[in-house]
């Protein structure tokens, strides 16, 4: 209120007044109060934006411990963007190798397979009795030991060329 008070003489609210000489003098008027109180009020809302100002560049000002923290925050995300990065490249090689081999496994089983029937097909049995008598001791079975076994209709086998002496269908 003191530069209120300070202020009520000021501007227009003075009068000239004739003196007992006849000169004119400024005589300053009482302010009304609602002209005092217009002016209160615009310097209180001016202190008030200065005090907004005064806080709105102290928040936006960037400090030693906000920098610290940023450049801190932005380099553990690129280290975790660095390690996401490398894991996701290691289970991409991985899914890589692991198809790969499973094609290897799948093709190895196949000529497995042909492998086998071929050696089925190819041995003579009488080379395989000649080879057990002689070199393994083996003998032939006796009557007591030999069992037989029925073969389901639902067992197959693959065939990959005709057997001798049979025609084929």
């Amino acid at each position: 209120m003191d530069q209120v008070s300070e202020q009520e003489n000021k501007g227009q609210y003075c009068q000239f007044v004739k003196t007992a000489d006849g000169s004119y003098i400024l005589k300053p008027v009482r302010v009304p109060a609602h002209v005092k109180a217009a002016r209160a009020e615009r310097l209180r809302k001016k202190e008030i934006r200065r005090h907004v100002e005064k806080n709105r560049k102290r928040a936006q000002a960037i400090t030693a411990q906000s920098l610290l923290f940023m450049a801190l925050t932005l380099s553990i995300f690129v280290a975790v963007s660095c390690l996401f990065l490398h894991l996701k490249n290691q289970t991409n090689q991985r899914l890589d190798t692991i198809a790969g081999l499973r094609m290897q496994v799948e093709q190895l089983s196949q000529e497995n397979e042909i492998l086998e029937k071929r050696l089925l097909v190819a041995e003579d049995l009488s080379v395989i009795e000649t080879v057990a008598e002689r070199e393994l001791g083996m003998r032939q079975a006796e009557a007591g030991q030999i069992r037989y076994y029925t073969q389901d209709a639902e067992d197959y086998m693959l065939q990959y060329q005709d057997i001798a002496g049979e025609p084929s269908a």
